[in-house]
């Protein structure tokens, strides 16, 4: 009867969590900048991005103000992905990051007097706003002893454990120092997944952090690092998708 009742209850969960996989995580740029006449925050240039490299500033926010948002980063994880969307941007685009900068100040009011005074500050032409969100979800779930995947809902057996699912969206914007006004702007987007057991134990494959089956999975340091583990590696991936995409519409925009 039980093992009747588990496979219920692993089906429920598939289920679940096809549902939230066709949540995307909300767009929040808007609602740092207004939206100008000419673009849509969140896709495209609204002007002929420079020619030559630009200097700029890297003002990251970590935004948890909408429905089902994970919680916010810590502040050392948070400056850690900072510090690698810097190197990322300047390693892809012909952008000089002069410092990077994370504004407690900065509210989702749809104002750009916060860059303005921003830009004033560190006395730069330009500033990359990055907005890291994530939504997230939980559920019961059992996993194999050794590790191995298996399809949800196929456990009959195995250790009874949590699996949390993690949709972050990284929003980059070029913005006008002097008007805070967006240049151009993209996004990208990334999941990562994290399966942890009921009841700790000494185990050298849980928790995990799982991406796509074609790569390997990521051991958190300890049981007090694996939601922050979760959402480091799906705002990292997201990053990247970011970035590639602002490069390829640099790249556009220089060829047009």
């Amino acid at each position: 009867m039980w093992r009747h009742i588990w496979l219920i209850v692993g089906i429920l969960s598939a289920f679940s969590f096809l549902g939230c996989s066709l949540d995307n995580t909300p767009k929040r740029l808007p609602a740092y900048l207004p939206q100008p006449s000419n673009l849509s925050v969140g896709d495209g240039a609204t002007m002929a991005l420079p020619a030559e490299g630009v200097t700029a500033v890297l003002v990251v926010l970590n935004d948890s103000g909408f429905e089902k948002s994970a919680p916010e980063l810590r502040r050392g994880t948070l400056e850690n992905l900072g510090e690698h969307l810097k190197a990322e941007l300047q390693k892809q685009l012909p952008i000089q990051i002069h410092s990077v900068v994370y504004p407690d100040d900065v509210k989702p009011k749809g104002s750009v007097d916060p860059f303005i005074q921003l830009g004033k500050e560190q006395n730069v032409p330009y500033l990359v706003l990055a907005v890291l969100s994530s939504t997230e979800y939980e559920v019961f779930d059992r996993f194999p002893m050794g590790g191995l995947q298996q399809p949800t809902g196929m456990r009959g057996g195995g250790m009874p454990g949590y699996r949390a699912e993690n949709y972050a969206r990284l929003e980059l914007a070029l913005l006008d120092a002097r008007t805070g006004q967006p240049v151009a702007s993209t996004d990208g987007q990334a999941w990562a997944t994290l399966e942890r057991l009921v009841v700790p134990l000494e185990s050298n494959v849980y928790p995990v952090v799982r991406r796509a089956q074609t790569q390997p999975p990521i051991y958190p340091n300890s049981e007090g690092e694996e939601y922050e583990t979760l959402r480091w590696v799906s705002g990292k991936d997201a990053i990247a998708q970011a970035v590639m995409h602002f490069e390829i519409l640099w790249r556009k925009n220089q060829a047009a």
